[in-house]
């Protein structure tokens, strides 16, 4: 006899999901199919859909349909930490939560300053800077992109120490879009919301001397807000 009622839909359709009925990274039977399994509408097997994309059991490719991913594992990261703790906060986020992870640094690149950028670092229109990006997974799945930006002045002077001269650290935190190559990174869906966190890091007198932007994927990365001073773990 077939499942009529939404819970039981969904509840089935997760098990399946979980027992490995609907192996991780091949897409769910298509919807007309479900209709027809599960004797019900669209309608039903659309809500079930938006439930499992919620729980990040699922996640939309396109000309693929849902593809089904491993159940989440979450972490806790701090906002406030030095910059060279960050790996090993990381790594032990991880193990707390029974998974393994790393933050992986990117080569870095000198490009110019967007406006953007410029404004925050206080810096000429598009003023030279060096920009390096870092990944950030659990289980070897991408949940994390990191974007960071220093003057190619400051980078250049081998003798400056950033994290010895962090003294404030300005943090802002919202919500933002994933876009198509954000979303496919992150195995989320177009235009789900991320985590956004600006990080700027200033010196003893003020100035800005490195600018973080961090997007997290909020089913597998949550954040504490510990702010000054910068804390390690």
């Amino acid at each position: 006899m077939p499942v009529v009622r939404y819970p039981e839909i969904l509840a089935d359709l997760r098990a399946k999901i979980l027992d490995g009925t609907h192996p991780v990274g091949e897409p769910l039977p298509h919807t007309s199919v479900l209709k027809e399994t599960y004797g019900v509408g669209a309608h039903v097997i659309t809500r079930a859909m938006k439930e499992l994309k919620e729980e990040g059991l699922i996640w939309r490719v396109a000309n693929r349909g849902m593809i089904v991913q491993r159940p989440a594992t979450s972490i806790e990261i701090p906002l406030a930490i030095e910059r060279r703790d960050e790996p090993t906060e990381w790594a032990s986020a991880c193990r707390r939560a029974g998974a393994t992870g790393r933050l992986t640094p990117q080569p870095a690149r000198a490009e110019a300053a967007t406006e953007e950028v410029a404004r925050d670092l206080h810096l000429a229109p598009n003023a030279a800077i060096i920009t390096w990006d870092q990944h950030g997974d659990i289980d070897g799945q991408l949940v994390c992109l990191d974007r960071t930006y220093v003057s190619a002045e400051l980078h250049e002077a081998g003798d400056f120490d950033i994290e010895r001269s962090a003294a404030r650290l300005t943090l802002r935190l919202q919500t933002s879009p994933a876009s198509i190559e954000e979303a496919s990174k992150l195995r989320v869906s177009h235009g789900s919301l991320l985590i956004d966190i600006t990080r700027i890091t200033h010196d003893s007198v003020g100035q800005p001397i490195q600018l973080l932007r961090r997007l997290l994927n909020p089913q597998r990365v949550h954040v504490s807000d510990r702010r000054l001073p910068l804390t390690s773990p």
